[in-house]
């Protein structure tokens, strides 16, 4: 390849500022889908405490069946566990700094 001169930089050499910027715009599947296991710096921006003021669920979609017995509300399995799977990634991410 020939060298124009140009210098190559890698995404985990990006601050880790902008790469919290860039990560504001992701909803909590895709924080919580992994790519805080990209590398150290990814992961260290994915704890910056602005990703995890509020923790918006409403992406989320359930099993949740009304029915007329109690406990009134059937969870199915699938949607109790993203719950949880998600649940404990953003928790773990967020190191307590979760508000609302």
């Amino acid at each position: 390849m020939e060298d124009s001169g140009s210098i190559v930089r890698k995404w985990e050499d990006l601050h880790t500022d902008i790469l919290a910027k860039i990560f504001q715009s992701l909803d909590i599947f895709e924080l919580t889908s992994g790519i805080a296991q990209v590398c150290s710096t990814w992961r260290f921006a994915c704890c910056d405490p602005l990703l995890w003021k509020t923790l918006d669920l409403s992406k989320l979609k359930s099993n949740f069946i009304k029915i007329p017995l109690e406990p009134y509300v059937y969870v199915g399995d699938r949607s109790d566990k993203l719950l949880t799977r998600v649940l404990k990634i953003a928790l773990n991410l967020s190191r307590g700094n979760i508000l609302t």
